[in-house]
């Protein structure tokens, strides 16, 4: 019998799933419904995001989010094995509470892809908290190695409480979009300008100073709320705040000549910021320039796609915007191995076959199965 498995994230997986079955979104947006799907393995279903809103304004009042959505979740508790909630802290509090004491039974299995507990408060009440919280889950796939290793520290986290519960798994771009982008590359001859999109984190404003005077064009594609503070825009730079759908970015993506990711935390968040944006890098097989970040599971310069810069640091930018503008071997290397990268170790179905694999274990650990 497969298991029965209920997906379940803080915001609308119906229309992730939906924009996926258009071809408007890549399947990977879906957190591994649909290679699940087709695997056969796992009956892996939707649970509809929003029904009641009221209740979610009721378990705001008690700091509780989409309590909606968790109770909904209560009423239909036979109807599913496992619950499987890909961004977990925000909409398993409640259910995590009755789990802890015994009122739901039900097996949880949750990604981790930021900083659990942000380590700011060393009260060990905060600590043991923050570490029984994590260790009510089921199993919780980590897509780090350095934020699993940062998590286990931070929370002291014994071997033998987490060994049976934790466990990584890289999460990568949809497979079907190896052909249809990534083999089909644009030539270096028919890119002519640099691309940065995305929201979270990011320091566009030190990606415009590193452009002012340079004789490259950049276009940024943010939102309404993250466009860059900064006043006198230089003309080499264009901000767009209205194209949303990574469908749409897809043409501005082929022509690009690489894709950059400037972000800006403090060390306390560090996590897994740009991984997103580091989909569409091996999507279309581009070379990448990024804000270093050591929480993240694939090291740019060690697989040859791209160059970290420091933080806030602006001539390191310019110095390597240079390389990839005027220097095409080297622009053509890192094309390859972003393909390569892509093809063998960063993609959609290496994310699926850990996530089958947990969801069977737990399955068969809760019915007592070999």
């Amino acid at each position: 019998m497969k298991p029965k498995v209920f997906l379940i994230n803080n915001y609308s997986m119906e229309r992730a799933y939906s924009l996926w079955e258009k071809g408007i979104s890549g399947s990977h947006h879906v957190w591994g419904k649909v290679e699940l799907d087709q695997r056969g393995k796992v009956e892996m279903t939707v649970f509809p995001h929003e029904k009641y809103k009221i209740l979610n304004k009721i378990g705001r009042l008690f700091g509780i989010g989409h309590l909606d959505q968790q109770i909904r979740i209560l009423l239909n508790v036979n109807k599913f094995d496992i619950l499987y909630s890909p961004y977990s802290k925000s909409n398993t509090k409640l259910l995590l509470f009755l789990k802890a004491i015994g009122l739901f039974r039900k097996p949880i299995v949750v990604t981790i892809h930021q900083p659990f507990w942000m380590g700011r408060n060393e009260n060990w009440f905060i600590r043991l908290y923050a570490r029984q919280y994590i260790l009510n889950y089921t199993a919780s796939i980590f897509l780090s190695k350095p934020l699993l290793e940062k998590t286990v520290d931070l929370l002291e986290i014994p071997k033998k409480a987490y060994k049976d519960k934790f466990s990584l798994a890289q999460w990568g771009p949809d497979m079907t979009y190896y052909e249809r982008y990534s083999i089909k590359r644009n030539a270096f001859e028919e890119c002519d300008f640099f691309i940065s999109a995305g929201h979270t984190d990011r320091d566009f404003e030190t990606l415009i100073e590193a452009f002012r005077g340079l004789d490259y064009k950049l276009k940024i594609f943010c939102t309404p709320k993250t466009i860059p503070k900064t006043v006198d825009i230089p003309p080499n730079v264009e901000v767009d705040w209205e194209v949303t759908l990574s469908y749409d970015l897809v043409p501005y993506y082929q022509k690009s000549i690489a894709i950059l990711i400037p972000l800006k935390y403090p060390k306390s968040k560090e996590g897994c910021q740009g991984m997103t944006s580091l989909q569409d890098v091996v999507t279309f097989s581009k070379p990448v320039i990024m804000t270093r970040n050591p929480c993240l599971n694939l090291d740019i310069e060690e697989e040859g796609i791209g160059y970290w810069v420091d933080m806030y640091d602006v001539n390191s930018w310019r110095e390597k915007l240079r390389i990839l503008k005027e220097n095409r071997d080297i622009w053509l290397e890192m094309s390859d191995k972003s393909q390569s990268t892509f093809k063998n170790k960063f993609n959609s179905e290496v994310f699926a076959t850990h996530l089958e694999s947990v969801l069977l274990s737990v399955y068969n650990k809760n019915n007592n199965r070999p």
